[in-house]
Order: structure tokens, then sequence, then C-alpha cells
């Protein structure tokens, strides 16, 4: 409820989401501070048994970084309004992510799914998403945007790496400590995720209120790509045989992405883009809404296999 309250509250009240932009800082320091809460809370002691599932492990990489880019490319060419430079690139950004650092894994337990492997593929495709992602955008964008395709690896190692590196490294000396107050720090991720999906509706206030068009096309490709990955990794661990509760797994993991990590791309390299955030933020929503809608079809099915 309060992810979708935020989308009115930015349009309204976008000073606050413009001065988080500009500032430069607040952003990858939110980041940093996600991504170390979420090592410090990821419990990695029972990820050796399900380590040698190679099959659902590459499933999910490939999923992620080579069929979603591509699927996501070619809606956007073919929902690109005219004449806007800004659309593809924007899409790119969402299609060049990692999957989801925390929801694929909670509905994945909440489906009574393999919480093991759901682990192993959100640990992953963090690690990988320093190179995979800057090479994404690079080989997508690259004759239209020039970045610095060496910087963006070498910030994305301080705002995603460290910060999981040292939440693991404090967790091994203060997690009895913590269980006080655990709740909130489990809590304090989500406050962040309303802040970044906040910021990026301010930011993009004056393309939606100019051209209400360009956001229904983003509602439009967000949406069918979801539902493509879902149905893509769902037949595909059909086809490899899977058990139905690493099935789940993969199934959420293979087809969410990631927001905190994209916002942070958005403003260091795109921020030129009046539109960047906003495939981030809506295929955020979509993915929360819909795929919390899937839990009971894989609890049930789960509960019988």
């Amino acid at each position: 409820m309060m992810l979708v309250l935020m989308i009115p509250f930015g349009i309204w009240f976008p000073e606050g989401g413009k001065t988080i932009k500009n500032t430069g800082w607040i952003t990858p320091a939110l980041v940093g501070i996600m991504m170390g809460l979420s090592g410090f809370t990821l419990n990695t002691s029972k990820l050796q048994s399900q380590a040698a599932n190679l099959g659902a492990i590459g499933l999910v990489l490939i999923s992620i970084f080579v069929i979603a880019p591509l699927a996501a490319y070619y809606l956007a060419i073919l929902f690109q309004p005219e004449n806007n430079p800004h659309f593809l690139t924007a899409v790119m950004i969402l299609a060049a992510q990692a999957s989801s650092l925390a929801s694929a894994l909670a509905l994945t337990v909440l489906s009574r799914g393999n919480q093991e492997i759901a682990l192993i593929f959100t640990l992953l495709s963090s690690s990988f998403t320093v190179i995979m992602t800057p090479l994404i955008l690079k080989l997508s964008l690259g004759a239209n945007v020039e970045f610095p395709v060496a910087n963006m690896i070498l910030k994305m190692l301080q705002v995603v790496i460290l910060p999981v590196a040292l939440g693991q490294i404090i967790r091994r000396y203060i997690w009895a400590k913590s269980q006080p107050y655990i709740n909130g720090i489990r809590i304090a991720p989500q406050i962040i995720i309303l802040i970044f999906v906040y910021s990026g509706f301010s930011v993009a206030t004056g393309q939606i209120k100019g051209d209400t068009e360009i956001a229904i096309r983003i509602v439009l490709i967000s949406a069918l790509l979801h539902i493509f990955l879902l149905a893509w990794n769902f037949f595909m661990s059909l086809l490899l045989r899977f058990d139905s509760a690493t099935s789940t797994a993969v199934v959420f993991s293979g087809s969410q992405k990631t927001l905190p990590n994209g916002i942070y791309l958005w403003e260091k390299f795109f921020g030129e883009n009046p539109i960047g955030a906003l495939p981030l933020v809506i295929y955020h929503l979509i993915q929360l809404v819909v795929d919390t809608l899937l839990v009971p079809i894989f609890e049930k099915r789960n509960k019988t296999q």
C-alpha cells in the first residue's frame, strides 16, 4: 500500500525527490546501507547443499542477464515513441539489473520454495551485475550513449559488493546481540525502497504530466516483460524437470529486477534522462503485486509435492 502511495506523493510533491537526486550522495549512501543490511541479514550457512544445482543457477543467470535484456530491447523498440531519445535508455537501465535483493527470496519462503537456492541466486546475480550490467548497457546503448564502463564497474563494486561483504563480516560478530533489534533492521530496507520510488516518480513528474502516453507505454512494457519472464522460467523449469520447490525459486528470482542499484546507476551515469527511473519503479511495483498473487498458487503446489 505504501509503495502505491509514493506514486501520487512523488507527482504532487516532487521537490524532495529532486533534491535527493541533485545532492549526488544520498542515493549511493542509501544503496550502500541497503546492501550492507542485506548482507547482514543473509544466512549463508546452508548454501553448500544447493550450490551443485548448476542447471537452476544457470537458468536464472541467463534469464536475468540475457533473456530479460533481449526481450526488453525488442519491447522498447516496438513501443518506442517517435523522436524520444530517452525511452530505450530508460528501459535498458531496468533490463540490465540483477535479480531482486530481497523480495524474490521472501516470496520463495512464503511459497514454501527452495529458499537456499533462492539465496544463491541473489548472491550470484548481485555479484555478476558488477560486470554484466555495464556490459549489457554498452552493447544495447553504446551507439547512442557514451558512458565510462570501467568507472561504472568500479562504482558498482563499491556500492554493491563491498557493503554486502562488510555486512556478512559484521554478522559473524554481532548477529546474536542484534536479535532484539532485528525487526527494525529488516524494515530499514523497505523504507529505503519507498524513498527510491518517491524520488523516481518525483524526477519523472514533468515528463508524466507532459505526456502520459510515455507512462502508459512503460507500464505496458513492464507488465509484458514480467509476464514473459514468469512464463519463460516456469516452462523452462518444467522442461528441465526441477522439483516444485526449486521451480518456485527459479520463477521468482529469474523474473524480478532490483530497484536500488538501478536508481543509483540512473543518477550516477544517466542523470540527464528524465524518465530513467520510471521503468525501474513501475516494474518494481508490478513484480510485487503480480508475484504476491502467485504465492498461494505456488504454496499449494509445493504442499502437494
